[in-house]
This record gives C-alpha cells, structure tokens and sequence, in this order.
C-alpha cells in the first residue's frame, strides 16, 4: 500500500508509492546509453566560454582562484566566478519607464519596492534586480566533479563561501541561493562543469513555508526543528548514509524523488556562511563521496545540488539549520504533481540508503 509522509520542516506531503515503486539497482538503467559520447569530450574546447584559454568570451571574472602573478581574465585560474551572460537577476536595470506600463495606467518608478496596482487591477511588477553569477568549477571541459582532486573541489566550496559573503552585504539582495544543475535532464545547457549563484530582492515563498514552519515548530517547542529531524534520524538509523563529526548525510523520511539526498551540519549552524573554513573543505570531499557514488551506483545521473540557507536577514536565527540537497533526476513530474505541488516518489528512502551505503 502506498503511504503519504509529511516533511516535517515544510509540513508538506509526499506520497511513497509502494505499489509502483522500483527497486533501487534499477534506476540506473534506463540511462545505460545516455552518457555513450561523453569518451568523445576533449580538455579543451575552442567554442567554450569557461574553459581555460577562452577567458575573452566570457564576463570579466569578478573572483578567481588562480597561480600567482597571472592576470585576471587571463589563464591560470583553476576556480573561476563570473558574472552570467544571460543574468536572471542584474543590478543593471535601465530606468525605462516603457518597460513598467501598460495595464496599471499610470507607472511608479520607485525601483525599491512593488508597484501596486489599482483596486481593480491584479498585477504587480518589479524590476529584475539582483546578481547571477557562474562559478566555473574547473579550467578542464572535460572534468567532472566526482573526479575533482581533493582540493579542487575544496577550493570550490571556498568560492561559493567567497562569492556569498561578498553578495550578502548588499543591502538590496534578501536572499542569496547556490546551486549546481548537472545534465540536460537537470537543466544545464553548457557541458562544461559549472555552478551558479543567485541574489534575489525577495524571499522565495517555499522559503518563506519553510521558515513559517520552522519559526513555529521553535516558538512552540523551543527547539530547532532541523536539529530535532537529525536526531531523529540517527535515532532511526536507516536512512543515513554517512555520518562524520560534523556532517550527516541521509535519505529523508519524505523523499521527494528517488535517492534525494540531504547533506547536514550534525551540529545546529543557522547558515552556510557561518561555517568554518575546515567545515567547508569537509563539506566538500562528503559532496564529492557522495556523488561520485551516485556515478557509480546510478550510472551517472543528471543531478542538481542545492543550499537551503535563510535569508540574509535570519543568518544567525536559532530556528533555522541550513543543509544541502542532491537530487539525481532519475524521474519526472507528471500531472499529479504538477496539479497538486505533491511527489510521487517510486522508491523507499530507507531501501535506496541501504543500497547507497554501499557505494
């Protein structure tokens, strides 16, 4: 029988189809073949904007780290953060009115807040304003993550720490997300290994769900949610992967997707950013253990990864406890869930974490 579960930091519900569900071994099957070409890919790429020696079609970088004495925008650089072509976000917005008008009958220029409508009007507007950044992972177009050395992928995690400290004192942005989409079935559109940051003049409204339920969750229990999960989990046992001395990593109780994986501070830190730098380079070879497995155990899945932080302005807040997320994108939302906002997840955390913990 299947069974509906409640994530208990978002109170929303995922439905565990039982009845439906596949194994963990055969997920990766039905991508045998879709990775046949990737022995094809050279090094270099003369047409890629982010590998090294094409610097000039790209942004001039706003962060690298690279051999000493090299010029910026030039080789050298084995971590490189830009700013993105095609921004989402940009704090370049031009003052074009034009751009502002039409239903409301009237515009209000004042790029800080909403423009608000008229009593019979429904839609509001505001400027695109914000930073997209690419963080180039790797000089190599070839170079996947699982197979970064340790300190490539440990300098990594130090840029995106860089690139979010410097962002979050902008008193424009309230929220900064840092995220990585890996394959066409995750969204990328250029091969090359890369992760992005978005700054944003608003908070998300699923953030803004999941600090409701966290802030009530502390009011009423006066403890952190988060920290209340962990223990439950490890309590549990089942669903966990890995455990260190400063990280847990584990299948939720509610999945959303087949293999969801969460990775945690075992111990309460409200943010990314106030992690040390020893706890980011340790964050970072659990990230690459983690999906370096799923290659194995999955054959290599489009994936994206994602950090759940707070608001800027809740940065140091007891309710909140950020963590990271890894969803292999093994299935896709159907009307159900489109419909609805529900998941149908075809596979059972605490089989898929049995099958994980061997890889």
């Amino acid at each position: 029988m299947s069974e509906l579960r409640q994530d208990p930091t978002t109170r929303e519900w995922v439905i565990i189809a039982t009845e439906r569900r596949r194994r963990p071994h055969e997920f990766g099957g039905a991508f045998l073949s879709k990775k046949e070409n990737d022995r094809d890919i050279q090094e270099y790429s003369k047409d890629c904007p982010f590998c090294s020696g094409n610097e000039y079609l790209s942004p001039h970088e706003t962060a690298s780290y690279r051999t000493y004495g090299t010029s910026p925008n030039s080789k050298g650089w084995w971590v490189r953060s830009i700013p993105n072509k095609f921004p989402a976000l940009s704090l370049n917005i031009e003052n074009d009115a034009s751009l502002y008008e039409g239903a409301r009958g009237g515009v209000n220029t004042d790029f800080t807040g909403y423009f608000f409508p008229r009593a019979t009007e429904v839609f509001r507007t505001k400027p695109g304003l914000g930073a997209h950044e690419v963080v180039i992972d790797t000089p190599k177009h070839n170079e996947k993550l699982p197979f970064f050395s340790d300190k490539q992928i440990q300098e990594l995690f130090l840029m995106y720490r860089e690139r979010y400290l410097d962002l979050h004192v902008n008193p424009k942005f309230k929220y900064i997300i840092i995220f990585k989409n890996n394959g066409a079935n995750a969204g990328t559109s250029i091969a090359h290994s890369h992760s992005q940051i978005i700054a944003t003049p608003i908070i998300p409204l699923t953030l803004r769900n999941n600090i409701s339920q966290a802030r009530f969750y502390y009011d009423e229990v006066g403890r952190c949610i988060f920290c209340d999960m962990i223990q439950s989990e490890i309590v549990d046992g089942r669903r966990i992967i890995l455990q260190t001395d400063d990280f847990i990593v584990f299948h939720p109780f509610a999945s959303t997707s087949p293999f969801e994986t969460w990775i945690m501070p075992l111990y309460h830190e409200p943010c990314f950013s106030n992690a040390s730098i020893d706890k980011i380079k340790a964050l970072a070879i659990i990230v690459k253990k983690v999906i370096n497995g799923m290659f194995n155990a999955l054959n290599d899945p489009d994936y994206n990864f994602l950090f759940n932080n707070p608001p800027i302005a809740d940065e140091k807040e007891n309710y909140y406890h950020w963590s990271l997320r890894i969803i292999p994108r093994l299935t896709m939302k159907a009307g159900f869930e489109i419909g609805t906002g529900m998941s149908i997840n075809t596979a059972i955390p605490e089989e898929t974490a049995e099958f994980m913990r061997g890889f």
